[in-house]
């Protein structure tokens, strides 16, 4: 397979530049840090929920939410609560309450019962609090009535009135310690895309000058319990507001939108929550809304700085608070038992860039394989893409790996020092190698086995038998079955747009299939990265997101968790870094990538404001003018020699790359035995020269010292640093101790994960790393000297 041709399409047709258009590049879910006691607040006798932050003119922070006595029940939110004032000197607390600012207003008011959810803001000179309130209408009442109805909840027949009376209203004042002033009357009421309440208000000041408000309400014409999000429009904070027709979200059910309006981005965001999850979606102009490119921020499991975790029965209220466009802190209402109270969890505040867990984990991985089967290995031909794209297989029948062993395929790897694995679970036949529900093109309909083999599955658990990470690669930009060529479907008019849109339902049917029933996954691949939503093609990223959490994403024109490495040599440029100055591959990076023979893809960019690590990738069979990621028949001869292997190793690992190889099965379902030999051979060689370090240390600064136990030869360094925090080194040089000088033997630029160097050998008992330029202090992970022989 062509995965260059592949990527140079990918890069050219991708779409609109960035410097004609702002797009979300708004991240932050990896920078959520765990949880202390100063960042809760609980209060004695009293249930709190709920959270809005503002920075006031003094620089404290001051904190406006919801509580209510817990003598009322939990219930009571919707009779008994009040809006509550506390300060801190930190956004993430701890939090001092100073008053109670709101109130249910008593009988004869709009907000007679209740004051709840409140958001604070400041437009203009002045603060708006808004919150949400409800009263009986007509009906007379005691007290004691509303102690009732909040120790009953549900049952109670008040609840049918307090319920759908629920309005949001806001209070004005010219401080943050009031006094507030209330409106007569809601600021708006339910219509177009709600119906019965406008709760829980979310509100920011847009670009143009307007007020964009979201607001609560139930699903129309929906006997479910749904509720949907809708958008008002204002010309001022208070109103008059005009709910437009179009849903905020409507596609599943959710609650408590919290929004702000990003300048810097010039996107609105809006963080919510699910069943299961914290979402967050992005619009330009605060009307048309899209899933963010992190749509899921986070599972409803939050750290704890002692190392365990809070898993709560509720977790709701998302706030996020931010400072000149970064988000500070992200706040979340708690319900554990019989109790709840309010988190805020901090959000790294990071110098440079820095990976995450999932692109961490997939550097220090290092050597993995793609292993590519596909209809065509039976077929007895040669290879041809081009023909392979657009002609569909005439017998699928013809796949019949009577001989199947993929604890074989993995044991070689395991052999070769591979760490992860990746298998074409579809490519550009369209062919699925599993038991889909949604695409009947798979081994369902297959005589193999009775129609009941499932080759992902094997995959995966040959996978864990031996250590190896498994991985899924994904082909669905092009499928010779469904006539699918560059994401579109063929045809005209509504046929084609009735076809396209049930490909895209399978697509992410498949993602969602392959993300749910084979446990967790290291990494999903897309043949040559999956398309923006927004151009019509399936919607991925989400779906991966919300079930994989902890699976690198490899790639759309969203997100790139990794960028391919310029080449299918196995090799990056040098020096290479892993910072870039793009978050994805798309329009707006294509003059710069393809500029220099992609330049930019083979060496990354130092000051690249994103971490995008670089990944080799070369076929195993690539050799002497050939490159066939599938097996074909007398192809042998092509294997790559050793001595190309590790010089491909050197190139790759050892400039801080991660190499994947691609492996190929032949139509008896075994790699075949020379691959096998020469996976073996090379993972003997990589030991034998790098398993036993001559010396080696690590440390912090400018220079480090290696003391040797004797005089030796030496004629290798390997240099690694700590790249959870960032790549920090800018250049260096290793000196060693000859006849009473120091002497330089090698020096270079970027490190990273892994820098291997060889130099001519030198007999020397001290040897120092001596680093010229440094974005920050230099965190030295390892300094470590061989004699390779």
């Amino acid at each position: 397979m062509n995965k260059l041709s592949i990527s140079i399409i990918f890069i050219f047709t991708a779409i609109v530049a960035f410097g004609q258009e702002k797009r979300d590049n708004l991240f932050f879910k990896d920078r959520l840090q765990s949880i202390s006691e100063e960042n809760i607040l609980k209060t004695k006798g009293y249930y709190n929920w709920g959270a809005s932050i503002i920075k006031g003119r003094e620089g404290k922070y001051h904190l406006f939410y919801s509580r209510w006595k817990r003598d009322y029940s939990f219930y009571g939110w919707l009779t008994h609560s009040e809006i509550a004032h506390a300060v801190s000197d930190n956004p993430a607390g701890p939090w001092k309450y100073t008053e109670t600012v709101l109130r249910g207003r008593g009988k004869g008011h709009w907000d007679a019962i209740t004051a709840h959810n409140p958001k604070i803001k400041y437009f203009d000179g002045k603060y708006y609090l808004y919150y949400c309130s409800t009263n009986l209408g007509g009906k007379d009442y005691t007290n004691q009535e509303l102690l009732e109805t909040a120790r009953t909840g549900y049952s109670h027949p008040n609840w049918k009135i307090l319920r759908p009376n629920q309005r949001t209203g806001v209070a004005v004042s010219n401080s943050l310690n009031g006094p507030w002033k209330r409106r007569d009357q809601p600021l708006i009421e339910p219509e177009g895309p709600i119906t019965t309440i406008t709760v829980n208000p979310a509100i920011g000041k847009g670009r143009d000058g307007r007020y964009y408000l979201i607001v609560k309400g139930d699903k129309p014409n929906e006997k479910r319990f749904i509720r949907n999000q809708a958008m008002a429009i204002s010309d001022s904070p208070t109103g008059p507001f005009e709910i437009q027709p179009k849903p905020v979200i409507d596609y599943m059910d959710t609650e408590d939108v919290s929004m702000w309006y990003d300048q810097k981005r010039e996107h609105f965001y809006g963080v919510f929550h699910a069943h299961s999850f914290i979402g967050m979606i992005s619009s330009r102009d605060g009307i048309n809304w899209d899933k963010a490119t992190e749509y899921a921020l986070m599972q409803k499991v939050v750290p704890r700085s002692d190392g365990s975790r809070l898993k709560p029965d509720r977790l709701e209220r998302p706030f996020v608070y931010t400072e000149n466009g970064e988000p500070k802190v992200l706040s979340l209402a708690v319900k554990k038992e019989d109790d709840s109270y309010t988190i805020f969890i901090p959000v790294e505040q990071n110098e440079m860039p820095q990976p995450n867990e999932r692109q961490l984990a997939w550097q220090e991985a290092e050597l993995g394989a793609v292993f590519h089967y596909d209809l065509h290995v039976f077929d007895g031909k040669k290879y041809g893409q081009g023909t392979n794209r657009i002609t569909p297989v005439k017998d699928y029948q013809i796949f019949s790996p009577d001989k199947l062993d993929t604890d074989q395929w993995i044991k070689a790897i395991k052999d070769a020092g591979f760490t992860f694995a990746i298998l074409t679970a579809t490519h550009e036949t369209g062919f699925a190698l599993y038991q889909s529900d949604v695409n009947p093109y798979c081994m369902k309909a297959l005589n193999y086995k009775d129609g009941e083999g499932d080759i992902v599955r094997d995959f995966v658990n040959s996978c864990r038998k031996y250590g190896i990470k498994p991985g899924i690669y994904l082909g669905i930009r092009w499928n010779s079955f469904l006539g699918v060529h560059n994401f579109k479907v063929n045809g005209t008019g509504q046929f084609r747009e009735n076809r396209q849109k049930w490909y895209n339902q399978m697509v992410e049917g498949m993602v969602k299939e392959l993300c749910t029933n084979y446990g967790e996954l290291f990494e999903i691949w897309f043949d040559g990265g999956a398309s923006h939503p927004d151009k019509g093609a399936p919607d991925v990223l989400p779906i991966i997101q919300r079930y994989q959490p902890n699976c690198l994403f490899y790639h759309n024109e969203q997100l790139a968790e990794a960028r391919w490495g310029g080449s299918e040599s196995g090799t990056v440029g040098y020096p290479n870094w892993s910072t870039f100055p793009y978050p994805a591959l798309y329009e707006s990076a294509r003059k710069e990538i393809s500029k220099n023979d992609r330049q930019l893809l083979k060496q990354g960019d130092p000051d690249g404001k994103y971490w995008v690590p670089a990944m080799a990738d070369a076929p195993l069979r690539g050799y002497n003018g050939r490159h066939e990621w599938f097996w074909e028949p007398g192809d042998e001869d092509h294997i790559y020699p050793l001595e190309d292997l590790m010089e491909m190793y050197y190139k790759s690992v050892g400039r801080n790359s991660t190499l994947i190889m691609g492996l190929t099965p032949n139509p008896e379902g075994l790699l075949p035995q020379p691959d096998v030999q020469r996976l073996k051979e090379w993972g003997a060689e990589i030991r034998k020269r790098f398993s036993n370090p001559v010396a080696n240390t690590s440390g912090r600064g400018r220079k480090i010292d290696l003391r040797l136990n004797e005089t030796q030869q030496v004629n290798h360094v390997i240099l690694e640093e700590d790249i959870a925090k960032g790549e920090r080194i800018r250049s260096y040089k290793i000196q060693a101790r000859i006849s009473g000088r120091w002497e330089t033997v090698c020096q270079g630029q970027s490190v990273g994960n892994k820098r291997i160097q060889k130099f001519e050998g030198v007999k020397c008992k001290r040897l120092r790393l001596f680093i010229d330029e440094a974005r920050a202090e230099p965190q030295v992970s390892r300094f470590a000297v061989f004699n390779v022989e």
